[in-house]
C-alpha cells in the first residue's frame, strides 16, 4: 500500500502544478510560449456544452466595478500567493535541513504549531491563484487538491508513526494537522481513512464552492457597466453611466461597415460588445496588434480617461444553443471579433473604424469576458 501511495505522489504534484502554472506563466516572459501549448488544451472543453463553462471566469479580470470588495480581490490574491510561497520555502528549509542533518522528525519552527505547514502554504498559494485567475476550472481543481493534501498528510503521519513511535504520537497530540490546535487532545492516529466519507465531503465541498462561484459571477455582473438587448450584451471595463454606455453603443452601430457584417452573422447570432476608453490598453480583448502589445510590454493600462472618446469592439459570441441578454455573457465560451468602431459621444459621431486582430496575442484561447 505504501508503495502505491508513493507512486501516486508525482501525479498529484503534477496535477497541482497544472493549476498554478497558468498564473506563474502569465507573469513571466514565457507566457506566449506557454499559451501556444496550453490554449488547445483549454479549448478541448469547448466541444461540449457540459464542459464549455469550465474555462469561464467567475470574477472580473480586467473590468472596474462599483464594488470595493470585488476590486480588492486581485490584490488580495497576489498577497496570498506571495505569503504561500514564503511559508512554503521556510517549511522546505526546515524539513530538508532536518533531513540533511539527520535530526529526526522536525518539530520546531513552523512545525511547532502544525504538522504540515507546507500543505497549508500551498493551500494559501492556491487560493491566491484562484483569486488572480478565477476560472471555474482552476477553482474546482483547487478544491480537489485540498482533499488530496489531506490524504497526503494522513499517509505521511502513518509513516512518521512507524518511524518515530510514541515521540511522534506525543507531538501529534500537541499540534494540529493543517491549522494550529487550540487545546491538547489525544492523537487520532488510530482512525482509519474512510474513502466514502472523504468522497462525500469532497463532493459537498465542490458543490458549495461552485455555488458560491456562480453567486460571485452574478454579483460581478451586477457591479460592472453593462446593458443588454435580446441579441447583444454591451459591457464596459470602465465605470460608465448608463447614458454614456448607451450613447457610445448607439453611435457605433451607425458605422457603415458594421451593418453588413452583423447581417452576415445571421439572425441566430449573438454579440458581445465592449465600450473601452480610447486610450486604455487591454490585451485580454482583441483590440491591439501583436506589435502594439510588444511595444507596450503587456499588462493592463487603465486609469483616468476622456469621457467623450471610446473604441467600441463588436464580437460574435461563441455559444452552444440559444442565449439572450445577460445569458450571452454567462454562456459564451469565446468571441469572434467583427469590427472596432471609434466614437466621439460629445460630437455624436463615428470618428473611425479598424479591423480587429483575429484573436488576442496568446492565440485563439478562452480569455475573460469581463
Amino acid at each position: 500500500m505504501n508503495g502505491r501511495r508513493e507512486a501516486w505522489k508525482p501525479a498529484l504534484w503534477a496535477f497541482y502544478l497544472f493549476v498554478v502554472l497558468e498564473f506563474l506563466f502569465m507573469i513571466s516572459p514565457f507566457a506566449l510560449h506557454f499559451y501556444a501549448a496550453y490554449g488547445p488544451v483549454l479549448n478541448v472543453f469547448h466541444a461540449l456544452p457540459a464542459s464549455a463553462w469550465l474555462t469561464g471566469f467567475f470574477l472580473p479580470h480586467f473590468s472596474a466595478t462599483t464594488s470595493p470588495f470585488l476590486d480588492s480581490l486581485k490584490g488580495v490574491g497576489f498577497g496570498l500567493a506571495g505569503l504561500g510561497i514564503v511559508v512554503f520555502l521556510v517549511g522546505a528549509v526546515q524539513i530538508y535541513g532536518g533531513k540533511l542533518l539527520r535530526r529526526g522528525a522536525v518539530t520546531g519552527g513552523l512545525y511547532r504549531w502544525i504538522r504540515h505547514p507546507q500543505y497549508l502554504a500551498l493551500a494559501v498559494l492556491g487560493f491566491g491563484v484562484v483569486l488572480i485567475w478565477p476560472r471555474f476550472l482552476v477553482l474546482l481543481s483547487y478544491l480537489a487538491m485540498i482533499f488530496i493534501y489531506y490524504l497526503l498528510a494522513r499517509w505521511e503521519e502513518e509513516r512518521c508513526l512507524a518511524l518515530y513511535g510514541d515521540s511522534y504520537r506525543e507531538y501529534m497530540a500537541k499540534t494540529g494537522r493543517i491549522l494550529p490546535r487550540l487545546w491538547r487532545r489525544e492523537a487520532d492516529d488510530g482512525a482509519p481513512i474512510r474513502p466514502l466519507r472523504i468522497a462525500a465531503g469532497a463532493a459537498l465541498t465542490l458543490a458549495i464552492g461552485l455555488g458560491l462561484a456562480l453567486l460571485l459571477r452574478s454579483y460581478s455582473l451586477d457591479r460592472v457597466s453593462a446593458l443588454y438587448t435580446e441579441r447583444t450584451a454591451v459591457l464596459s471595463p470602465a465605470i460608465l453611466s448608463a447614458e454614456e454606455l448607451e450613447t457610445a453603443y448607439e453611435i457605433a452601430t451607425t458605422a457603415a461597415e458594421l451593418g453588413a457584417r452583423i447581417a452576415a452573422a445571421g439572425d441566430e447570432a449573438r454579440f458581445v460588445v465592449y465600450v473601452v476608453p480610447i486610450d486604455w490598453f487591454l490585451p485580454d480583448l482583441p483590440l491591439h496588434t501583436e506589435q502594439e502589445i510588444r511595444e507596450v510590454g503587456g499588462g493592463h493600462h487603465t486609469g483616468e480617461f476622456d469621457r467623450d472618446l471610446y473604441k467600441v469592439l463588436f464580437t460574435r459570441a461563441r455559444l452552444h444553443g440559444e442565449a439572450t441578454g445577460r445569458r450571452i455573457v454567462t454562456r459564451a465560451h469565446g468571441r469572434d471579433p467583427i469590427l472596432i468602431v471609434r466614437v466621439d459621444i460629445a460630437a455624436g459621431q463615428v470618428i473611425g473604424t479598424s479591423e480587429p486582430p483575429d484573436h488576442v496575442i496568446w492565440g485563439d484561447i478562452p480569455t475573460p469576458m469581463i
